[in-house]
């Protein structure tokens, strides 16, 4: 989604590279960030599929389907997992018993398998920590176990200000960590420039998005994405004989994108701007 700043986010990269390198750190990295701003595709741009565990936490419920999204992408494979549970012991427990959606698990000593046999092998990233309804103390202490009791190292992915203030020293003891990132706006816009259906066209009014996305001090690079595939598509409409007046596209533009990035971030609402179909606006 986003171009691989290397420069921008040369903090994350290092610290991560660090971290990953450690036999058993003990404490967990949080990396946080504005909703859109790209954290997941820096995290698996820096983090091969070999380096981690990827899983999102997004509409899970329990700390035991925590513990079970860990486990199936720990151990994906149904033989290999077979072969597990008959090193756990359980001769009447076959492969097929265990369910391996995100669900609850059956059988309690399914759950305790689950729980315990970690491979510490490679990093365990969670994302989307503020979309799951699991309360957050519990997650907080799911996460330590990995880390503490399993030796894992842990990144977690989240919008910061999200979490609960009234957590904030549970939070330090299992984060030793917490990097920032901040979004590459000038190389992704000119990536979603490049790859649009008019990136010829849009010369004539790059600077003016560009310049519009930046007053309005939104951060996010999905809603950037969104918006410039929005202008393309208004792009098309416009006959040609108007590309000559700078001005109009100017005006055109600038009132386009500021709605565009006002109404995705939840600031304007479609009642709002259906309104202002009776307003005449005209440009000498």
């Amino acid at each position: 989604m986003i171009t691989d700043d290397k420069q921008t986010n040369e903090h994350l990269r290092s610290y991560i590279n660090y971290y990953t390198g450690l036999k058993n750190p003990r404490y967990a990295v949080l990396v946080k960030g504005e909703w859109g701003v790209g954290k997941t595709h820096l995290i698996k741009n820096i983090l091969k599929d070999d380096q981690k565990f990827y899983v999102s936490l997004f509409g899970l419920t329990t700390i035991q389907e925590v513990h079970s999204a860990v486990f199936v992408k720990m151990y994906p494979n149904r033989s290999r997992l077979k072969k597990i549970l008959n090193w756990f012991g359980s001769s009447s427990m076959k492969a097929n018993d265990v369910t391996l959606a995100l669900g609850p698990l059956v059988g309690n000593i399914a759950n305790a398998l689950i729980k315990e046999k970690v491979d510490n092998s490679k990093t365990i990233v969670f994302d989307d920590l503020e979309r799951c309804s699991i309360n957050l103390e519990d997650l907080f202490g799911a996460i330590n176990k990995y880390v503490e009791h399993h030796g894992c190292k842990v990144i977690v992915i989240a919008h910061d200000d999200k979490l609960n203030d009234e957590l904030t020293d549970k939070k330090e003891k299992i984060f030793g960590q917490v990097i920032k990132v901040t979004p590459d706006i000038e190389g992704a816009f000119n990536q979603f420039i490049s790859k649009s259906k008019a990136p010829i066209a849009f010369e004539a009014i790059k600077d003016i998005i560009y310049k519009s996305f930046l007053a309005s001090e939104c951060k996010s690079l999905r809603i950037l994405d969104y918006m410039i595939n929005d202008c393309a598509r208004l792009l098309s409409c416009i006959p040609d004989k108007l590309y000559n007046n700078k001005r109009l596209l100017s005006e055109i533009f600038v009132l386009f994108t500021a709605l565009n990035i006002n109404y995705r971030l939840g600031k304007l609402k479609a009642k709002e701007i259906e309104s202002r179909n009776s307003v005449l606006y005209y440009v000498k």
